[in-house]
């Protein structure tokens, strides 16, 4: 959790900056993707300014700052607007989770950065908020509400996909911090997230000389 920094302030604040950043790109890059197919419901609502009080779902950022892991408003969508059963509309719920990686890779290689110059509180703020950006992207793929795979799930799935991730659904927030606990405790969203550091690491070394 972000608050864990507390003892720590350039962690805690560059951190906090760069994820609740990180929740309005979100959307709006959900937001530009659904306008590319003709969806243009986000747009209309505001969703394509960087404006924090149409993007930020409070308790959402409250759960950023206790658990680490938050969540944004959910951008409005019209399916009628969509080809290819489900496909695009898809394609627009999982850019959610491309744009927390991006957002890993720039924070990643500013710290690398920082750590040329010999700047290891700067290195260590800006790696920590990228751990947080990676978090953000895996759990994002999960179908559980409100996550972004549930919404992509009910898109492109089929009809038992569907009943499974409503049934889910009926439990609330309840039914999404028990599963989120147990993905956590269990090593699987930390053993995903990983893979996703070593792919990032992978790409940025050759930059950086590593």
């Amino acid at each position: 959790m972000i608050l864990n920094y507390y003892n720590d302030p350039t962690t805690l604040i560059i951190s906090a900056i760069i994820m609740v950043m990180a929740l309005i790109f979100h959307n709006m890059v959900q937001t530009w993707v659904a306008g590319r197919y003709g969806d243009h419901s986000a747009r209309f609502q505001g969703f394509n300014r960087f404006d924090p009080q149409v993007h930020l779902e409070p308790f959402g950022v409250l759960f950023l700052f206790l658990l680490g892991f938050g969540w944004p408003k959910t951008i409005p969508t019209n399916s009628r607007s969509y080809a290819g059963r489900g496909r695009q509309e898809a394609i627009v719920w999982y850019s959610g989770p491309l744009t927390y990686l991006v957002v890993a890779l720039v924070s990643y290689a500013i710290a690398l950065a920082f750590s040329k110059m010999a700047r290891q509180d700067l290195f260590i703020a800006f790696a920590i908020a990228g751990n947080f950006a990676i978090r953000h992207a895996v759990i994002n793929l999960f179908p559980v509400f409100p996550l972004d795979g549930a919404y992509a799930a009910l898109a492109w799935g089929n009809m038992g996909v569907r009943r499974f991730i409503q049934q889910i659904r009926q439990y609330g927030a309840i039914g999404f911090i028990v599963i989120f606990m147990l993905l956590s405790y269990t090593g699987v969203i930390g053993a995903i997230e990983a893979i996703f550091r070593s792919l990032i690491f992978t790409l940025l070394s050759p930059l950086f000389g590593l």
